[in-house]
């Protein structure tokens, strides 16, 4: 039986807190309503442990995850129920670490280079990303909230969107995404990996058994395999201890790509010519050009972004203001900072090497080249060993453990965090063919720009429901079927939140379809929309989201409702009593109310002790199991 922490330790400082503490058997009762009774009720008839009889059933039943005095269900499973006060243990320098992966690192390094084949001139660029960077800010401080709020991740936050059932819709989208990201960014890591490799071996750097023409060759494949290896080690850290292995990799990240800038123009005697180069489009397009940099900066971090509530559960929400600093100092400096490293970079190996390399290992590839020397090998294994080490960690946060997280949902009784990533890493990384993504700039810019067009208007839901409709959360019903439930929608699904995703991503496919196959006659609208997608998809979709719960209302009585307990165990005092919530404290544990005692059902006996107008204290509640 899972135990709530001693809440009288946290009160002691400010005794006007004390009234939100309850172990009175008589008041709890109370203020539970007949629907929460109905819904604890139904919920319990789900989580009730069955006895297999068929083969099937006892073959499936091996398969279970561990969760000896844990409760899973069809719906439940602890990595996925709310974060327990004791275990939200991120603050500024963990959220400063998980926010500086996607920017200290080498996608940000490289993408603003491919930028260059845009057209824009580099300061340009550097425009647009700084108001890339911005729009991210902004749609992660709006987006993640519930999570800060009520401590639940992206899984939960889709069943408040879609629907206890509809919620796969949204979770397939992200699983999806972030099994094409992950191999994407493990062939890049497989790249860095080999990095270090060559400062070993010269015949190792110029190695070439076999090339395929789809960009698979036997020394990338040896890379890969390593950095998968490498991937399975970490698939056994929790997410939630992955915030000081993430702040080092950022720091040593930062300096290996200062020193790579600061060697390559001073080698140059100045940031290239790249960085003087005169923009000869003309206004239109070049507006257009913009939005497309934006939009495919945004698409980068769109995984990052729906991730955000899976981390800020992990905060408590007076932590929202340092929070925020770090997200602006991680995003806005880092970001910007790290992508005009990038540009200057390749500007200067224009000048040095006659062309422009958007891979480190390029790069360190030509130093090596021009002179194996010990310096060179030197400088290669220590930026290999830093940029690796970024891949990795920002691979696993955003990708891997994504999936693990997700697959925790779809099928709780038999995967939680840890099988989710391991199968992510173990089939995601093969069954895309990561490798096709890196044959040139261009399709580099094609496979960046369309990740972000699928879950844009997810993101949008998340801050739109919230605020919008409505404002506070129920927990407990997250893990009920009960029509009752705010959840439940019709027969479980939210068919507005369907409907509206997807009129909002089949407005883009045209678009993707031009930048495939851009042979094709276009249509410039639906070309242009395209490139402003993160704009246009949510100008669309918020309004009609919005209509389509005035013309088809919604009006589920526990619309807006806060649980009148703290069941799971994860709100401060604060929070407590600004919900108007009950914490229970002594010995009577919240998980009772919720799960029973021993698989009994202990509603009815509260509903026994409060008939006999008896004085209940927590120890006269002893229930025995139910056979």
């Amino acid at each position: 039986m899972l135990k709530s922490i001693s809440s009288k330790k946290v009160y002691d400082n400010n005794p006007a807190l004390e009234t939100v503490i309850s172990s009175d058997i008589n008041h709890i009762k109370s203020i539970v309503s007949n629907d929460e009774k109905n819904i604890l009720k139904q919920t319990m008839e789900l989580e009730k442990e069955t006895v297999p009889e068929t083969k099937l059933q006892k073959y499936l039943k091996k398969f279970e995850i561990p969760h000896e005095g844990k409760v899973v269900s069809s719906l439940r499973n602890p990595d996925l129920e709310p974060v327990k006060y004791e275990n939200q243990t991120w603050g500024f320098w963990s959220m400063l670490g998980y926010w500086g992966l996607p920017n200290f690192s080498i996608p940000t390094f490289s993408t603003a280079i491919t930028f260059n084949e845009l057209g824009l001139t580099t300061p340009e660029i550097i425009g647009a990303l700084i108001i890339a960077n911005c729009i991210v800010i902004a749609m992660l401080l709006l987006s993640a909230n519930n999570g800060s709020d009520f401590h639940i991740g992206f899984g939960l936050s889709q069943r408040m969107t879609y629907g206890i059932k509809g919620s796969y819709f949204g979770v397939l989208i992200r699983i999806a995404l972030s099994f094409v990201t992950f191999g994407y960014q493990a062939w890049g890591g497989g790249s860095l990996i080999n990095m270090v490799f060559d400062s070993f071996s010269h015949s190792y750097l110029n190695w070439d058994s076999f090339a395929l023409k789809s960009g698979l060759d036997a020394k990338g494949l040896v890379g890969f395999v390593v950095f998968l290896v490498l991937c399975v080690i970490l698939a056994f850290v929790h997410p939630r201890k992955t915030a000081q292995l993430s702040l080092i990799s950022c720091g040593a990240t930062f300096f290996g790509i200062l020193g790579m800038f600061i060697y390559l123009r001073k080698t140059a005697g100045g940031p290239g010519e790249l960085w003087y180069a005169k923009d000869t489009m003309k206004t239109t397009d070049r507006a257009f050009t913009w939005l497309y940099v934006i939009t495919i900066w945004i698409s980068g971090v769109a995984n990052a972004i729906l991730n955000g509530n899976d981390y800020q559960r992990f905060t408590r929400s007076n932590d929202k203001l340092r929070i925020s600093i770090s997200l602006i100092f991680a995003i806005l400096g880092a970001a910007t900072l790290v992508a005009t490293f990038g540009l200057i970079c390749s500007s200067c190996c224009i000048t040095l090497y006659g062309q422009s390399y958007f891979l480190p290992a390029d790069i360190t590839g030509q130093w090596l080249n021009d002179n194996y020397s010990s310096k060179a090998r030197a400088a290669t294994f220590f930026l290999g060993i830093a940029f690796t080490s970024s891949q990795l960690m920002l691979n696993m946060t955003q990708n891997a453990y994504a999936v693990g997280m997700d697959m925790a949902l779809y099928a709780p009784r038999y995967f939680n965090i840890q099988r989710g990533t391991l199968l992510c890493v173990l089939v995601g990384g093969w069954a895309t063919n990561p490798w096709t993504f890196y044959t040139g700039a261009s399709k580099f810019l094609t496979v960046m720009s369309a990740f972000g067009l699928f879950v844009t208007p997810s993101i949008t839901f998340l801050w739109c429901d919230y605020y919008f409709i409505r404002k506070r959360l129920s927990l407990i019903d997250f893990f009920t079927t009960s029509p009752t439930g705010t959840y439940w929608y019709y027969k479980g699904i939210n068919f507005r939140a369907i409907a509206v995703a997807c009129i909002g991503i089949t407005l883009g496919i045209p678009g993707l379809y031009y930048t495939c196959y851009p042979e094709k006659k276009y249509n410039v609208g639906m070309m242009r929309f395209y490139y402003g997608y993160f704009l246009f998809v949510p100008m669309i979709t918020i309004p009609l989201y919005l209509l389509s719960y005035k013309i088809f209302p919604y009006k589920n009585p526990r619309l807006g409702l806060v649980d009148p307990i703290d069941y799971f165990d994860c709100f401060s005092p604060e929070e407590c009593v600004k919900f108007g919530m009950i914490k229970v404290d002594g010995k009577l544990d919240p998980y009772a109310i919720l799960d029973g005692i021993d698989k009994t059902d202990y509603l009815n006996k509260i509903d026994d002790a409060v008939e006999s107008n008896s004085s209940v204290d927590n120890e006269a509640i002893n229930v025995e199991t139910k056979q």
